[in-house]
């Protein structure tokens, strides 16, 4: 059924926007993968799917699995809830099972929808750490992606996705970081993402 759904909207996609992918090169073939990237749209788990070769499976917000029609579409990409106001240990127990399974987790750090830099309330994000505490206990390589939309609707739109240089965050971060640093770290590493794709405003 995944593979019909993404089916679906690669024809969609194609048809009824201009949807290019950058850096596809970069992406690991195999092992265990981190794709962290910033949040636009309700549409990013779509747009990444499309970009990444292999299967991704999201943290999604708790509040989507309680729309039963959008549950059954996040749930159909593999998605699993997370909730963001605490320290959800049965999302971290769920991202933590996946890459030991060797497959791909996606995160969107910032948490919500931004835009322009700001959150719907006017507000600058708040990075949530978890998943460099969630990259450092995997030893998984984290892949950085920046998602761009020239509009935020998905007819007749540009749509650019910039897949950056993977890595390990034992390189980035020598000896580790300790977990008073974990927000700061998560801050370096969203850097990495907003530097991808830097013509795209």
């Amino acid at each position: 059924m995944y593979k019909f759904a993404r089916f679906v909207f690669t024809i969609y996609c194609h048809l009824f926007n201009r949807f290019r992918v950058y850096g596809r090169e970069n992406e690991p073939i195999e092992g265990p993968v981190i794709v962290y990237a910033n949040h636009q749209s309700m549409f990013d788990i779509f747009a990444l799917n499309l970009a990444i070769k292999r299967h991704i499976n999201f943290m999604a917000k708790a509040s989507l699995f309680k729309v039963p029609i959008i549950k059954s579409v996040v749930k159909l990409y593999g998605a699993f809830p997370v909730d963001r106001e605490k320290a959800d240990l049965s999302a971290i127990k769920n991202a933590l099972k996946t890459l030991n399974s060797e497959h791909i987790l996606g995160i969107f750090p910032e948490g919500t929808r931004v835009k322009n830099g700001l959150t719907k309330d006017g507000k600058a994000p708040e990075i949530k750490p978890g998943f460099v505490m969630i990259a450092q206990k995997s030893k998984a390589t984290m892949l950085p992606v920046r998602i761009y939309y020239k509009r935020l609707f998905f007819l007749f739109n540009d749509i650019r996705v910039y897949i950056g240089k993977p890595f390990l965050i034992e390189d980035e971060f020598e000896g580790g970081v300790p977990s008073e640093d974990m927000a700061k770290a998560g801050d370096m590493l969203m850097q990495k993402v907003y530097n991808l794709g830097s013509e795209a405003k």
